[in-house]
C-alpha cells in the first residue's frame, strides 16, 4: 500500500521549474519522489539525469543518489537515507556561540578540494542569464557546479563514513566563481544559526577569505539566482528569513490565543480521525475491488491461453482428425438441419439417446406419474420445468394477499414467475389467481403444471385491463396484488408491501422497486408531469443509490407490480375500461387512489425483476397492443385534466427534486448529524431520531445528511421505511456543496445538529443559499466542559471550555434560532448574549406510551445505570458510584448494580470482579434494556458533571423507574421532583437510594405518575408545540 509521509509544493518557482517533492513509503521502502507540477517543468525533471552524469566524479569525497523515472517521465525517484545532514552537525559543534570554524575548515576543504588546473573566472552569456550582470571577479573558477551542494543537502547516513548529496536540482556546466559557492555554503549557515551565533556575518565570510566588496557581488548573485528560479519579482525569496522581535507583552497575549488554536488543531483531529475511518473503509472495498479485478484479468488471461490453446488443437484436429470424427461431425451438422435445437424432434432424439446411456436416471421417469408430468413439463414449458417439476402451492382458506397474476401465452415466463413466488414468498399467506385470456399454449393446463391455483380463464380475448377486472372478483384475500407474469420477485418481495400498507392507514396502494433482468433500475416509482407526460423515475440508473431506497409517495407505479386492499378496490370498481384493452390504467387507478383520499407509495425493499415488453412488445407505433399507450395517454390528460394542474411542471429540462416524491407542497427539511442516528446507543442519536419521526409525521419532507456519508444498518433502513431519504456514499461525500446549490431553492429548512458537524456546513449554507438554518447544540459543550474543569482542576477542561464557547456562540449568532434541551441553557446563554434567540425545547419526543407496566416493586431487584460511555461524564458517574456511594449502600442492602451502555472502557469492565455485586452488561439490545427497566427496583443517575437535559434520565422516566439522581441529572427537567429523587454527596446519595429500595409503595407511586407526566412534557403534541413557528415557511405564516 502507497502512503505518502511528507509533501511540499514549490509553486511559488518559475513554471518551468514548479515541482513537488514527496516522502513515500510503498511495501515497507522509503523513496523521495520530485514531479513536475506542470507541463513546461517535465524538462526540468528529466534534466536530472544528466545533471547526475555530469557530478558522479566531480568530487570523490562526495556521492550523489541515482535518480529513477517513472513510466509517465513526470517523477523521478531517489532511495531515502536515515542519517545526519551536515548542516545538523556543523550545528551541534556550536559551543557558547563560538563559530565552530574548525569544524567549517574541514567540511570546505572536503567540498571544495583544491584544483590546480583550474581556470580563472570569466562571463559567460549563460552565467549572466542566471546570475546577472556582475563587475569583474578575480580568483578561480569551477567549471561544473552544484549550487545546491549547502550543508542542509548533504548527509552523512546511518552506520556508513561518507557524504551524499541529496539533492542536486542546480547543477551549471558554466564557469562559476569558486568563492561564491563558499559563499553561499556560510550565507545559509548562517541564516540558520543567526540566533546563537555571537559573531557577525560579515566576519565569518571575511574568515574565510570572502571580502566586503566580494560579499556585496555575491549578494546580488544570489538575489538573481531566486529571480531566476522564482521568476523575477514573484516574491521577495530572502523576506522569509527576516525576524521581527515581538515584546513579552505581545507573547503573554498571544499564549492564550495559542491555547485556543491547539484546542480547534485538536478537534480538527479528532474530526480527521473520523474521516479517518471512513476513508478506511473506502479503501478496503477499492482494496478488494482491485484484487477482485485483478484476479478476473488474471482469469480472463488464463481463458484466452486456453482458447488460443484449444483453437491450435483444433485446427491440428481438423487437418489430422481420423475419417470417423470427420463422418461424425458431418452426421451431427446434418441432424441438426433436420432437427434444429429446441424442436420437439430434437427433445424425442435427445430423450431416445438419454435413455440409452441413461437408462436407470430417465427409466424413473417414465415409470413414475411425477416423471411422466415432467416429460410433458419439458415439451410444453422447457427444460426449467424437468429440473423443477410441479409446483405445490398451499391452500389457504383467509389469505393475506391475493395475488392476480394476468397471463396471454408466454408459459415460459408464468412458470418461472410462479417459482419465484413459491421459492421467495414464505412470510405471508397468499393465493394466486391466474388471469388467463384465452392463452392458446399450455397456460390452458396450467394446472397440470402447478397446483392449488385459482384459474380464472375468460371465454373470449378480453384485453389486458379487462383480464384484470375479471380475475379480481375471484380474489379471498384482504388485499389484491397484481404482478406481470413477465417478472420475478426476490425475498421480502410482499411481507414488505404488506408491512407497509398496514403500517399507515392513509396508505392505498403500494408498488415494487422493478429492475431489468441486467440489474438496472425500470422504475422507483412515476412522475406524471403537468403536460401528461410521464417519467419512469431512475429508469436504467443504479438501482442502489439512496435516493431510489426510501419510502415515497410518487404520482403512480407501474401496474407489473402493486398492492391494494381488496375493499379500495372495489370502492374504485377497479380499473377504468376506458382504458381497454391497456395502457395507462395503473396511473389512472393511482389517481382514482387519492381521489378517495389514500396515498399512492412506492416500497423500495419490494424489488421485482421485470422482463418489460414481453407481454406487449415496445412498439407504440405497430399494430401491438403497445400502441394503445399513445391513444391512453390522451384519454388519461382528458380524464384528469383539473389534477394535472397540481402536477409540477415540465420545462423541458425539470429538476425532479419534487415530482419524483409529491412534495409540491411539503416543506423540506434537510437534517444534518454526525452520522445516521444510532437511536438504540447514545440519547443523543434518539434525539435526533425522535425529531425525524416527527418530521414526517407532521407531514415534512426529509432528508438526512449524516457527515461520516455512510449507510449504517439497521439505523438507515428504519429511517429510510419511515420516508427519510439518506445522503450517503462517495457520490454525495464529494459533491454535497453541488447537490446543495442545486436544490437550494427546495429547501426551506436546514436543521443542522452538534457544534463540531454544524461548523463545516453553517457558513456555506448562509452564503450560497436562502436555507433558513436551525441549529440544535444537544448541550452546551462549553458548560459541560467548564463543570469538569471546576470538578477535576484540569487546565485542559479550562481550555477546552473556552474553545467551545466560540464556537458554539458563533454558531447562535448565524442561525435563525438556536435550540437546547431547556431552560439551563437558555438562562446560560442569555446571561451572556440576551440578543441570541434561543430556545428550550423538548429534547426527548415519544409517540407511543407503556400501558401495561408492571409496578410489584417488590418482585424487582437491583440498581441500574444506563449511558453510553462515550460520553465522559457518564463513564465518570459509574467510577464515583462503583468507589464512593455503591460500598455504603452494600454495607445496608445485598443488591447488585447493573451497568448498561456501549463502548464500555477497560476501566469499568474492571470493575466486575467475584463477590463485588457489580454487573457490567455493556451494550444490550432494545428488548433486553426494557427487561431490565421492568425488572431492577432502583435507577441510579449519579451525574458529577454535564450541561441540560440528559436523555438516561427522561428514558428511565418513560419505562415508569422509581430514579435517584443528583441536581445535575435533574438539571432541565420540569418538575423533577415529581418523578425522581434528587441527593448530592456520596452519603446523602446512598442514603435515598437505601430509603427507597425498602420502600416498595414509593416506588409504586413514583411510577404510576411518570407516565402522567411522560405524557405531559414528552409528547409529540408538546414538543411540536415548542418549535412549531420555527418550522412554518415565511409563505405560511
Amino acid at each position: 500500500m502507497r502512503q505518502i509521509l511528507f509533501v511540499k509544493y514549490n509553486r511559488t518557482r518559475a513554471e518551468q521549474f514548479q515541482l513537488k517533492t514527496e516522502i513515500v513509503k510503498e511495501d515497507g521502502v522509503l523513496t523521495v519522489e520530485k514531479t513536475a507540477l506542470t507541463t513546461a517543468g517535465e524538462a526540468h525533471i528529466r534534466s536530472f539525469g544528466e545533471k547526475y552524469e555530469k557530478i558522479r566524479e566531480l568530487n570523490p569525497a562526495v556521492r550523489f543518489l541515482k535518480p529513477e523515472w517513472k513510466e509517465d517521465q513526470r517523477t523521478v525517484s531517489f532511495r531515502y537515507l536515515n542519517g545526519k545532514t551536515v548542516g545538523d552537525a556543523l550545528g551541534e559543534a556550536i559551543v557558547m556561540g563560538e563559530v565552530p570554524y574548525k569544524e567549517l575548515e574541514t567540511v570546505m576543504k572536503v567540498l571544495f578540494p583544491e584544483n590546480a588546473d583550474a581556470k580563472m573566472f570569466q562571463v559567460t552569456p549563460e552565467f549572466e542569464a542566471v546570475f546577472g550582470k556582475v563587475p569583474a571577479i578575480s580568483g578561480k573558477a569551477v567549471a561544473v557546479s552544484n549550487v545546491d551542494g549547502l550543508f542542509e543537502n548533504l548527509m552523512v547516513p546511518e552506520n556508513e563514513n561518507c557524504i551524499y548529496g541529496i539533492d542536486y536540482e542546480w547543477v551549471f556546466d558554466f564557469p562559476i566563481p569558486k568563492k561564491f559557492l563558499k559563499y553561499r555554503n556560510l550565507l545559509y549557515f548562517y541564516r540558520r544559526y543567526e540566533k546563537v551565533l555571537n559573531v557577525k556575518e560579515e566576519e565569518l565570510y571575511a574568515h574565510f577569505g570572502i571580502t566586503a566588496e566580494e560579499q556585496a557581488v555575491f549578494d546580488g548573485m544570489e538575489k538573481a539566482f531566486q529571480s531566476y528560479v522564482h521568476d523575477a519579482g514573484s516574491f521577495g525569496y530572502m523576506k522569509q528569513y527576516e525576524q521581527p522581535t515581538k515584546t513579552v507583552e505581545f507573547l503573554l497575549d498571544r499564549e492564550s490565543e495559542l491555547y485556543k488554536v491547539k484546542d480547534w488543531c485538536e478537534n480538527l483531529k479528532q474530526e480527521i480521525s473520523e474521516k479517518d475511518v471512513t476513508i478506511m473503509k473506502q479503501q478496503e472495498v477499492q482494496r478488494l475491488t482491485n484484487n477482485h479485478v485483478t484476479n478476473l484479468e488474471n482469469i480472463i488471461t488464463s481463458l484466452r491461453s486456453e482458447n488460443a490453446r484449444m483453437a491450435g488443437d483444433l485446427q491440428y484436429l481438423s487437418k489430422h482428425e481420423a475419417i470417423m470424427w470427420k463422418i461424425l461431425r458431418k452426421c451431427h451438422h446434418a441432424v441438426d438441419k433436420v432437427m434444429p435445437k429446441g424442436t420437439r424432434k430434437r427433445k424425442i432424439a435427445g430423450y431416445f439417446k438419454n435413455t440409452v446411456f441413461h437408462p436407470g436416471k430417465y427409466g424413473k421417469l417414465y415409470f413414475t406419474k411425477d416423471g411422466r408430468n415432467r416429460i410433458r413439463g419439458d415439451f410444453k414449458i422447457g427444460a426449467g420445468y424437468l429440473e423443477h417439476g410441479k409446483l405445490h402451492f398451499d391452500y389457504v382458506e383467509h389469505p393475506t394477499v391475493s395475488i392476480v397474476i394476468p397471463v396471454y401465452n408466454q408459459i415460459h415466463y408464468t412458470y418461472a414467475c410462479l417459482l419465484s413466488i413459491l421459492e421467495n414468498t414464505k412470510d405471508v399467506t397468499y393465493e394466486i389467481i391466474i388471469a388467463d385470456d384465452v392463452s392458446t399454449d399450455a397456460t390452458k393446463e396450467l394446472s397440470l403444471y402447478a397446483e392449488n391455483l385459482v384459474i380464472c380463464r375468460n371465454k373470449t380475448n378480453q384485453g389486458f385491463l379487462r383480464n384484470c377486472n375479471q380475475a379480481a372478483k375471484a380474489a379471498r384475500g384482504k388485499y389484491v396484488m397484481f404482478l406481470n407474469n413477465d417478472t420475478q420477485v426476490t425475498p421480502g418481495w410482499l411481507s414488505s408491501l404488506v408491512n407497509l400498507i398496514e403500517l399507515d392507514p392513509t396508505i392505498g396502494m403500494v408498488g415494487s422497486k422493478l429492475v431489468y433482468p441486467d440489474g438496472r433500475l425500470q422504475e422507483a416509482g412515476g412522475i406524471i408531469w403537468s403536460d401528461g407526460s410521464g417519467w419512469n423515475y431512475g429508469r436504467l440508473d443504479d438501482p442502489e443509490k439512496p435516493e431510489y431506497n426510501y419510502v415515497k409517495d410518487v404520482d403512480y407505479i407501474s401496474g407489473a407490480a402493486i398492492l391494494l386492499s381488496t375493499d379500495l378496490w372495489k370502492q374504485i370498481g377497479g380499473f377504468d375500461e376506458l382504458f381497454a384493452p391497456a395502457y395507462c390504467e395503473d396511473s389512472d387507478l393511482a389517481f382514482e387512489v387519492r381521489k378517495a383520499g389514500y396515498r399512492v407509495v412506492y416500497q423500495p425493499l419490494s424489488k421485482v425483476i421485470h422482463f418489460e415488453g414481453v407481454s406487449n412488445g415496445t412498439d407504440v407505433n405497430g399494430t401491438g397492443l403497445k400502441r394503445y399507450q399513445v391513444e391512453n395517454s390522451r384519454k388519461l390528460k382528458e380524464k384528469w385534466a383539473e389534477e394535472f394542474k397540481k402536477q409540477s411542471v415540465n420545462t423541458g429540462n425539470p429538476n425532479p427534486f419534487r415530482a419524483r416524491e409529491r412534495s409540491q407542497k411539503k416543506p423540506v427539511i434537510l437534517v444534518v448529524d454526525h452520522y445516521v442516528p444510532t437511536f438504540d446507543k447514545d440519547a443523543g442519536s434518539k434525539t435526533t431520531y425522535q425529531y425525524l419521526k416527527m418530521f414526517v409525521k407532521m407531514g415534512y419532507s426529509v432528508k438526512f445528511l449524516g457527515d461520516n456519508f455512510l449507510h449504517e444498518e439497521p439505523y438507515s433502513t428504519t429511517l429510510q421505511q419511515m420516508g427519510v431519504e439518506i445522503l450517503y456514499g462517495p457520490g454525495y461525500q464529494a459533491g454535497i456543496w453541488d447537490w446543495l446549490t442545486k436544490n437550494k431553492d427546495e429547501i426551506d429548512f436546514a436543521y443542522l445538529n452538534r457544534p463540531h458537524i454544524a461548523i463545516k456546513y453553517i457558513d456555506f449554507i448562509k452564503k450560497n443559499t436562502n436555507i433558513k438554518v436551525i441549529y440544535y447544540g444537544h448541550d452546551l459543550h462549553f458548560l459541560r466542559e467548564y463543570r469538569e474543569y471546576e470538578l477535576t482542576g484540569d487546565i485542559q477542561k479550562k481550555r477546552e471550555s473556552d474553545y467551545w464557547k466560540s464556537i458554539e456562540f458563533s454558531l447562535m449568532e448565524k442561525a435563525a434560532v438556536s435550540y437546547y434541551p431547556s431552560y439551563v441553557e437558555e438562562e446560560a446563554i442569555h446571561a451572556i448574549h440576551p440578543e441570541y434567540k434561543i430556545r428550550a425545547i423538548t429534547a426527548y419526543v415519544y409517540e407511543k406510551f407503556l400501558e401495561n407496566i408492571d409496578k410489584d416493586f417488590e418482585k424487582r431487584e437491583g440498581l441500574l445505570f444506563v449511558g453510553g460511555f462515550a460520553h465522559p461524564p457518564n463513564a465518570d458517574a459509574v467510577l464515583w458510584f462503583a468507589k464512593e456511594i455503591f460500598p455504603l449502600i452494600r454495607q445496608k442492602l445485598d443488591v447488585n448494580f447493573y451497568v448498561v451502555g456501549s463502548k464500555v472502557t477497560d476501566e469499568i469492565k474492571a470493575l466486575e470482579q467475584p463477590g463485588s455485586g457489580i454487573i457490567v452488561k455493556g451494550f444490550v439490545t432494545e428488548e433486553e434494556l426494557a427487561s431490565l427497566y421492568s425488572t431492577s427496583r432502583i435507577v441510579v443517575v449519579p451525574l458529577r458533571y454535564g450541561a441540560g437535559v440528559k436523555g438516561k434520565v427522561v428514558e428511565a422516566v418513560y419505562n415508569g423507574s422509581a430514579i435517584v439522581t443528583t441536581s445535575i441529572g435533574s438539571e432541565g427537567i420540569p418538575e423533577a421532583e415529581r418523578v425522581m429523587k434528587v441527593a448530592d454527596g456520596p452519603e446523602a446519595f446512598a442514603d435515598e437510594v437505601v430509603k427507597m429500595y425498602e420502600d416498595p409503595t414509593e416506588c409504586r407511586r413514583m411510577c404510576e405518575e411518570t407516565q402522567k407526566y411522560i405524557r405531559e412534557y414528552f409528547s409529540v403534541e408538546a414538543a411540536w408545540k415548542v418549535i412549531e413557528e420555527d418550522f412554518t415557511p415565511e409563505k405560511k405564516r
